[in-house]
């Protein structure tokens, strides 16, 4: 990558005023009042800004072009630990979803008489539940981040992403009827067999397998 090149000179007085002059690589000259060191500071800026290549979307951050991929050492460093702990978060917010409706089943196979067993049972599911709803929220902040900020799968022809992105709405729905469906048990309202919830299990590892898939092979 060329960087552009730039020479700052001070040229010459009006006055008391200093004029600062720049000149770009492009032969453009600039020439301003320098009042004091702040609008050195500003101007130095406004070079900088101009001879820079202009921001690309997903890259609100300034930290990421997509149309030059991460070219900086510490940017790549700080990338692969976002990405890493993005991985970490999000599969153990999947390992609470595989788990949660697991304790459904053994609630739909509680006798009504065993009060102790159901409540030691809700007691483990609303546990699990906020749990999970607080990883799932770094989850998605760090996917967030490396969506927004790295631009990874940022741009319209960017079809997996978008597949992506509806199935992890998906996944916070089905989170949601995990907490509607404890809110039922709780009640004793439960409408539902062992068996249907067996099934219900499975909704999550779809889920999770087809996010996979899209992450890793990015089919166009």
């Amino acid at each position: 990558m060329q960087e552009s090149a730039f020479y700052l000179g001070l040229a010459g007085r009006c006055g008391n005023v200093n004029l600062l002059t720049l000149t770009v690589n492009d032969s453009r000259k600039v020439v301003v009042p320098c009042f004091s060191s702040l609008s050195r500071c500003l101007t130095v800026m406004t070079a900088l800004r101009l001879a820079t290549p202009a921001l690309v979307p997903g890259s609100f951050l300034g930290c990421f072009d997509p149309r030059r991929g991460i070219d900086n050492g510490s940017m790549s460093s700080a990338y692969l630990w976002v990405k890493a702990f993005h991985i970490v978060f999000v599969a153990s917010w999947f390992a609470g979803l595989f788990y949660l409706p697991r304790i459904f089943v053994n609630l739909a196979m509680v006798p009504a008489d065993s009060h102790a067993e159901r409540e030691r049972l809700l007691l483990m599911a609303r546990k699990l539940y906020r749990f999970s709803s607080l990883l799932m929220l770094f989850a998605i902040g760090l996917g967030l981040w490396l969506w927004l900020g790295y631009g990874i799968g940022f741009g319209r022809d960017q079809y997996w992403m978008h597949a992506k992105l509806a199935l992890v709405i998906g996944v916070i729905g089905y989170q949601h009827v995990c907490r509607a469906t404890l809110r039922r048990f709780e009640q004793l309202a439960n409408q539902h067999s062992h068996r249907w919830y067996r099934v219900f299990n499975e909704v999550t590892v779809l889920l999770f397998t087809a996010i996979v898939v899209l992450v890793v092979v990015k089919p166009a």
